[in-house]
């Protein structure tokens, strides 16, 4: 693969969904936009993702939701429980038109529905390719790229790899928690908390339906999902090393401790593995000509599937606004909005700032847990205010 040494409007660094989301809003308003990833096409693990209404809503928006509907599974409902009891059944906010409040899927399905639809828009990911270098004035961005051989040989390996200059008006990082661009920029990714390991299986169950469950207590936060195929996803947050592998027996034991109300229907366990994720958000989402998006700019626990979703819309939000500003280069900038919004946002979700009170009917169960389920709500914005109306908790903007 070769790389060109053009000029471009917009530059994309990272090709995962919050990446591919950025490029296609761009291109949706004529922007010509590139996209690089340092990864190979199919590196990444495959695992199932919870689809929350608001994305479901921005997915529709770009025609893209029958495509993924017939790898998915509807989810219209969330039971919680707490203490062992049933607390609540919540039911998750509409999306117009389609069956289901949230949807999961593979990523992968979801990764290769925005590729085809951006391929369609005449842009290709450059897969193999690394940012290695990045600077700004009140002009541009520019900087230097490396590409590599999709599959390097031993004999290969003492050539470079190719390197090339870019220029573009505007830069938006995608690129992970490991964020190169944000390291570019000299901003901080603040850590909120300890560091809390999940162990994550996928089993065949014989529990069907589209209701997802949140089994809350003190010291941990666990999630049952519905998967397509008779499979199902639970995550179970640990409270210490999990002492053997992330296999049936593993499972068992957990949910007999955790949700006991599966015990006899689980069969078998397809796949398990174990992931370690922290609460952090950046100081300051982008500068200048340079924003960031996705898990770039934040970390979160994984139940919610917040920072997906919300970096979604994080990168919907930030073409468009790059879009009005190549359009309209007079206009006020949009990143001070951004960033402000944004920071609110997650300071919010990560029980940094009260997003809402007791109320006089709030049930005390809700409120003694509030933080702890806040992060595992797959919503946003006006949808998780709908579910916390649901709680009977009283938003603090009213």
């Amino acid at each position: 693969m070769s790389i060109h040494s053009t000029r471009t409007q917009v530059l994309v660094v990272g090709a995962g969904p919050v990446g591919l989301m950025a490029a296609l809003r761009l291109r949706e308003q004529g922007v010509d936009v590139r996209i690089i990833e340092q990864q190979s096409e199919h590196a990444a693990h495959i695992f199932p993702v919870v689809l929350h209404p608001m994305t479901l809503r921005l997915l529709a928006s770009l025609g893209l939701t029958d495509v993924l509907f017939w790898r998915g599974r509807p989810v219209s409902h969330l039971a919680i429980y707490t203490e062992g009891e049933r607390r609540a059944v919540l039911d998750l906010p509409e999306v117009a038109g389609l069956s289901s409040g949230a949807l999961t899927l593979p990523q992968d399905v979801l990764r290769k529905a925005l590729t085809n639809a951006l391929s369609n828009r005449g842009v290709s990911v450059e897969w193999n390719t690394r940012l290695a270098s990045l600077q700004q004035d009140a002009q541009a961005v520019r900087g230097w790229l490396e590409a590599s051989l999709p599959h390097r040989h031993a004999i290969d390996e003492a050539t470079p790899p190719r390197a090339s200059s870019f220029e573009a008006d505007y830069v938006i990082g995608c690129d992970g928690y490991d964020s190169v661009v944000r390291e570019a920029l000299g901003i901080t990714l603040v850590e909120h908390g300890s560091l809390h390991g999940y162990a994550f299986f996928d089993a065949t169950t014989r529990r069907a339906g589209s209701e997802a469950q949140l089994a809350v207590s003190e010291s941990s936060c666990n999630a049952f999902y519905p998967l397509q195929g008779g499979l199902a996803r639970f995550s179970f947050q640990l409270t210490g090393a999990l002492h053997r592998a992330p296999d049936l027996n593993a499972l068992d034991e957990l949910i007999t401790a955790r949700m006991p109300w599966h015990h006899e229907q689980v069969e078998t366990c397809e796949w398990g593995g174990v992931a370690e994720f922290r609460h952090a958000i950046v100081s300051d989402f982008g500068r200048g000509r340079v924003w960031l998006a996705g898990e770039a700019a934040h970390s979160t626990g994984p139940l919610g599937v917040q920072s997906l979703n919300v970096g979604l819309d994080e990168a919907s939000e930030l073409a468009l606004g790059i879009g009005e500003a190549l359009r309209n280069p007079s206009a006020d900038s949009f990143g001070d909005d951004y960033s402000a919004g944004r920071t609110l946002q997650w300071r919010e979700l990560l029980g940094l700032s009260q997003r809402a009170s007791l109320g006089p009917r709030s049930p005390a169960w809700a409120w003694r847990n509030f933080h702890r389920i806040l992060s595992c709500l797959p919503a946003s914005r006006k949808d998780l205010d709908d579910l916390l109306d649901q709680l009977r908790l009283t938003r603090n903007d009213e």
